[in-house]
């Protein structure tokens, strides 16, 4: 499961840990404090096991919500790569973890975009794409997004507000993601995996709201670059990381 071994495993948490990033995984669960809300992270792995990695993510959503997690977050590594739809035990994984406590499913692998379903109120984002990723500095595929979801806590209970962004991103020779310039095209593909992920779903994103937003991100950008003549698309989406 682990590329270069058990060592290499281990190292990466405690670097992580000593950078102050917190980490979880496999039965490794975490529960953090943004502004005052309990967060649950659940990680699962679904490659190794297929279907059989569900008792264990469903056993660590128990796990967070007893330890106080007033919103969960659980993170699959899954799917096919360089594949755009989300397959059945995909889709079957992302239901199964709603139905037993999720409030948001984020998934990753496919190293491409997949669709964003809308399952009983709670987004599923099947793959995100690549953000950061040194195994190849050149993919053919260089469309990626970065997801922003707000969660709003009244009287200890998380309300449905749902208020999320999509911010479309190009995959640089940096081996990093930058704000895309006006990429329309990466709102109609998303919009149409979103789509085939399962067709009858309500989903939140169609295209000509995605169209939308990214006109308004892409005028926001320019602003921001006309502000700061010195600043590339890069250092200006640092900062905005930061900022998240």
């Amino acid at each position: 499961r682990h590329y270069y071994g058990d060592q290499s495993y281990t190292d990466t948490i405690n670097y992580m840990e000593e950078a102050g990033i917190t980490t979880f995984g496999y039965d490794r669960t975490a529960v953090v404090d943004v502004n005052g809300v309990k967060v649950g992270l659940v990680g699962t792995y679904e490659l190794a096991d297929g279907m059989g990695c569900e008792a264990g993510m469903i056993e660590n959503i128990k796990k967070v919500e007893s330890e106080g997690a007033q919103v969960v977050i659980v993170s699959f590594h899954w799917g096919m790569e360089r594949e755009n739809y989300p397959n059945d035990n995909q889709k079957n994984l992302a239901h199964s973890a709603i139905d037993n406590g999720a409030d948001l499913v984020l998934g990753h692998h496919p190293h491409v975009l997949q669709g964003i379903e809308k399952y009983k109120g709670k987004n599923i984002v099947y793959s995100l794409g690549n953000f950061c990723f040194g195994g190849n500095s050149n993919p053919s595929d260089k469309d990626t997004m970065i997801f922003q979801q707000t969660f709003t806590i009244e009287n200890g209970q998380l309300v449905e507000d749902d208020v999320t962004n999509i911010i479309p991103c190009s995959v640089s020779s940096t081996l990093r993601s930058s704000p895309a310039d006006c990429n329309r095209k990466a709102g109609m593909r998303l919009s149409g995996y979103g789509q085939a992920a399962k067709r009858t779903a309500d989903l939140r994103l169609t295209k000509q709201k995605f169209l939308e937003f990214t006109d308004i991100v892409c005028y926001h950008i320019w602003c921001m670059e006309s502000r700061y003549r010195e600043s590339s698309p890069c250092k200006y989406f640092t900062r905005r990381q930061a900022a998240l």
